[in-house]
């Protein structure tokens, strides 16, 4: 029995994808709903986390805290070590979490009405990062070939060449598909946003839990000219559900972009670290290789349960996923519209995450979150295929 088989309460610890308010009102669901909607992880944190946390908390001081010289060594010599990137101290930047900072960077190198540039169907907070600073946002849509998507780089290039396109916010892995991009492909993204001036945001925090036998390359390995033209964002928080911390960082090495990022924190008054957010991050990248190498590894398991079940629903097409506990569905032959699959999973008493909420370009998909012990995946997906028993077929509605 692996580890991660075992079911935990999570409600006791204030869970906002298990909280049953959360569930009815949203979703319209019972206390037994399962949901597989947010992006975290059902799993218990692993061992040394937790271990760091409660030393950390048995000192009885939650004052402000600074960033300790651990933090940027630690930061090093896990991203040499999982994936051979060269940083320096200078470089890297805590932040608190990739979404908020998402915010300070559209606010730091953009000005209103100025736009900013995605690829869709997209991570809503992305648009809202855009858009909720008053900026003009503007979409590539990704192309559908083979079932994967591929990116459409004539319309990716036709829309940087407007002038008024400042920044490109690449998501690698891509959420929510989980594919993760060739270093040809990659390439072709940074050449063409040295050849524009685009300032290049690669938000990478899915990479940690990229699948056994594939490989992910980050933006800086695929076009290391891009380094002085761009900023990753990198976090613990998905592979070790860290996300009620916050916790996440920025890498920068050009120093002028560093110092306009700088500047944006300070107005945006974000100082000290939370308490625990810190000794947290050391642990995850300090002693929690092998249980990080496990979870993936389980996780992968996960995903190719859910495409041999779902083959007695030969309506719905799963889209194939390199990582990430995220599967991206296409029902297009089995509801009729968005309303009918709402329908499909209250009946189920399952929650999800329809394709409209990414932006744009993902109607007709669906998202669930697989990252759960199987005994509870096997659950959900037994509830879909009840569901599905007694639903009636396009061309069959009452």
């Amino acid at each position: 029995m692996s580890q991660f088989d075992r079911l935990f309460d999570r409600k006791a610890g204030n869970a906002r994808k298990w909280a049953d308010q959360v569930l009815a009102e949203k979703f319209g669901l019972t206390a037994n709903a399962i949901p597989m909607d947010l992006a975290d992880l059902d799993f218990p944190v692993a061992p040394p986390i937790h271990q760091a946390i409660m030393t950390r908390a048995a000192v009885p001081d939650y004052s402000y805290t600074y960033i300790p010289e651990a933090f940027y060594e630690t930061v090093i010599a896990w991203n040499a070590r999982r994936f051979g990137l060269q940083l320096e101290k200078d470089w890297i930047k805590l932040s608190y979490g990739t979404v908020p900072t998402l915010h300070y960077l559209v606010q730091a190198f953009t000005e209103q009405n100025e736009a900013v540039l995605i690829n869709t169907p997209a991570y809503d907070p992305f648009a809202e990062a855009v858009r909720n600073n008053h900026r003009q946002l503007v979409t590539s849509p990704l192309m559908l070939v083979d079932n994967r998507y591929e990116f459409d780089f004539a319309d990716m290039a036709a829309k940087m060449q407007r002038s008024d396109v400042k920044l490109f916010i690449l998501c690698s892995p891509q959420n929510p598909s989980g594919r993760v991009w060739t270093a040809e492909e990659l390439a072709r993204v940074g050449e063409l946003c040295r050849q524009h001036q685009v300032l290049l945001i690669s938000d990478e925090i899915h990479r940690d839990i990229v699948y056994p036998d594939v490989t992910f390359t980050s933006i800086w390995q695929a076009c290391p000219a891009i380094q002085s033209q761009s900023i990753l964002c990198l976090s613990p928080n998905k592979a070790f559900n860290l996300g009620g911390l916050k916790t996440s960082y920025v890498v920068i090495p050009d120093p002028a972009i560093r110092a306009r990022l700088n500047a944006q924190f300070v107005a945006n008054s974000i100082t000290s670290p939370n308490s625990f957010a810190v000794p947290a991050l050391i642990a995850a990248y300090t002693d929690c290789d092998a249980w990080l190498d496990e979870m993936v590894a389980y996780v992968a398991a996960n995903f190719a349960y859910l495409v041999n079940r779902l083959q007695v629903i030969p309506e719905i097409q799963v889209m194939p996923s390199d990582s990430g506990f995220l599967a991206w569905l296409d029902t297009q032959r089995l509801f009729p519209d968005e309303t009918a699959m709402k329908r499909f999973f209250t009946a189920a008493d399952l929650s999800c995450v329809v394709g409209s909420y990414f932006v744009a370009d993902g109607g007709g998909f669906v998202r669930l979150n697989i990252g759960m012990p199987r005994p509870l995946l096997k659950e959900a997906l037994d509830r879909m295929v009840a569901t599905y028993a007694t639903w009636p077929r396009i061309g069959q509605e009452a």
